[in-house]
């Protein structure tokens, strides 16, 4: 047999491996979007696919704007409880405050110490302070997300990886950072 393709075969075994490996660790995880577009356009609504992982948020806590994957109980469309202890569901949020951070949402935008966080238009919603080891995480498409505003702050045990890239459809593959916001696509029926 020809020295480059056992070369090639090796290689081709050892990136499978590895890939099977960490998805038994929960440090590779696939993800989709389906029936919801709360994170539209970073994720692509209803069946948007990407992938978490899970190894840098066991060295490091998740820093602001970073979109993040976390353990939740409950139904889309229902009521979601972050837990992490549950393995149910999985909910994608663009993390807006940190432990110690104050957020409101008023005039149109959402506000962190004081500061405006983004420019995509929000409802109002009541001043939070965040306790410590708490994270108050957001959709991108505001009108059509559950996310903190409605169950409230994040315990940083929730949150157990990062959304690192957009892998479906193949259009938009990518990371999610890299992808342009622009307007949040609003009320969007992904079917059941």
């Amino acid at each position: 047999m020809p020295r480059w393709l056992v070369r090639t075969i090796t290689a081709v075994v050892i990136v499978a491996v590895s890939l099977v490996i960490l998805d038994l660790a929960g440090l590779l995880v696939p993800i989709t979007s389906k029936r919801t577009a709360s994170m539209a356009p970073a994720i692509p609504a209803c069946d948007g696919r990407a992938l978490v992982e899970g190894f840098t948020y066991l060295f490091r806590d998740p820093h602001r704007r970073e979109i993040v994957a976390i353990h939740a109980t409950g139904e889309l469309e229902g009521e979601v409880v972050p837990d992490p202890d549950a393995r149910d569901l999985v909910l994608t949020g663009r993390v807006a405050g940190l432990p110690g951070d104050q957020v409101v949402g008023r005039n149109g935008s959402v506000f962190v110490n004081g500061v405006k966080f983004d420019d995509v238009r929000t409802a109002a919603f009541p001043r939070v302070d965040l306790a410590s080891n708490r994270y108050f995480v957001l959709g991108d498409n505001r009108s059509a997300s559950q996310d903190s505003r409605d169950f409230g702050p994040v315990l940083r045990d929730a949150i157990f990886g990062r959304v690192r890239l957009v892998f479906w459809p193949l259009g938009d593959f990518g990371p999610p950072e890299g992808r342009r916001p622009g307007a949040p696509l609003g009320k969007v029926s992904c079917g059941r």
